[in-house]
């Protein structure tokens, strides 16, 4: 069998071993083959949904990150670059402290108004990193990293003047799934494979603009249909996954990477890879977050940040601003 085919299989294992485990393992035990009344609605009610939720959240935070990283020719760059985290931090933190409410039953007003902050902060970036209708990957780093200073400011505002909201704020921005639910779940499972579908069907097209807009242009390729593409997916990758878990970090910087250190930097392998791998990743540190410290529950965020600050430090002492196919 070849070497992608047994790495496919090896995934989709992995992947399932971190679902049975995330099912079975928390303050109460649970054995999947003797199922109580009581264990039925744990695993149905509580455990099936936050499971799903932080595979589809981490697979999604995962595959962002590649798409920045390939877009920008950089193995440093990850799903918080467009300043998209700082858009959703405004609004959940506009959320709790000024008692916005959600108008969608499926969304609390924390999740729904951090997707409102992640798709306006979005809108601000293309709108000030284009020029005559076309962008460049360094003019929207540019306006990302000005999105994200000015809504992060306004957080900071938000926070002096925040009471007793200030610990459930303190906790969006560690990350973490207490909250999940089956109406979260659903928009992860639904809207997470869509955005994965459509970054798998444009991987040879991302895969020549790597090699240079020129050399893509002249290979056919629509460079800024294809940025524009991917830009919008992987943004709105984070918008979901921050809407549904808060700020995770770090799952887009290190997952990417190791899968292009194994694989290599071909989309048509790396992308759905790095999805699988990052959907497990994520839910090994959640089944972490709720255990170690049981019947207390860490932030996610704090699980993913213990693996990640290393990573990050050693990808920054190694990088030498190589990127290649």
């Amino acid at each position: 069998m070849p070497r992608i085919a047994w790495s496919w299989f090896v995934l989709l294992i992995l992947s399932a071993l971190s679902l049975v485990l995330a099912l079975s393992t928390g303050p109460v035990r649970i054995s999947l083959t003797a199922l109580s009344p009581r264990d039925q609605a744990i695993l149905l009610n509580l455990r099936l949904p936050r499971a799903l939720s932080s595979f589809f959240v981490g697979g999604g935070l995962a595959l962002s990150g590649a798409i920045f990283q390939g877009l920008f020719r950089n193995p440093l760059a990850d799903s918080y670059l467009l300043g998209i985290s700082s858009g959703a931090s405004l609004g959940a933190a506009a959320a709790l402290v000024l008692g916005f409410i959600s108008p969608l039953a499926i969304f609390t007003g924390v999740s729904f108004f951090s997707f409102l902050g992640a798709l306006l902060a979005l809108a601000l970036v293309f709108y000030f990193g284009s020029q005559d209708g076309y962008f460049s990957g360094f003019r929207l780093l540019l306006s990302g990293l000005g999105v994200g200073l000015f809504f992060s400011s306004l957080v900071a505002v938000l926070m002096i003047i925040a009471e007793e909201e200030l610990k459930a704020l303190i906790f969006f921005f560690l990350g973490g799934f207490s909250s999940a639910s089956w109406e979260t779940a659903w928009v992860a499972v639904v809207c997470v494979p869509v955005c994965v579908a459509i970054a798998g069907y444009y991987a040879r097209e991302l895969n020549v603009l790597l090699l240079g807009e020129e050399t893509a242009l002249s290979s056919g390729v629509h460079t800024k249909r294809i940025q524009t593409i991917y830009a919008v997916v992987a943004a709105f990758l984070t918008a979901i996954s921050v809407s549904i878990a808060g700020l995770v970090g770090f799952v887009g910087l290190i997952v990417p990477h190791m899968v292009r250190m194994v694989f290599g930097a071909d989309h048509r392998v790396l992308l759905p890879f790095t999805f699988l791998l990052g959907g497990t990743f994520l839910v090994l540190c959640d089944t972490i977050a709720r255990t170690i410290l049981a019947p207390s529950e860490l932030p996610v965020g704090v699980v993913t940040s213990l693996f990640g600050v290393p990573a990050f430090l050693y990808l920054l002492k190694k990088e030498r601003g190589e990127y290649g196919l």
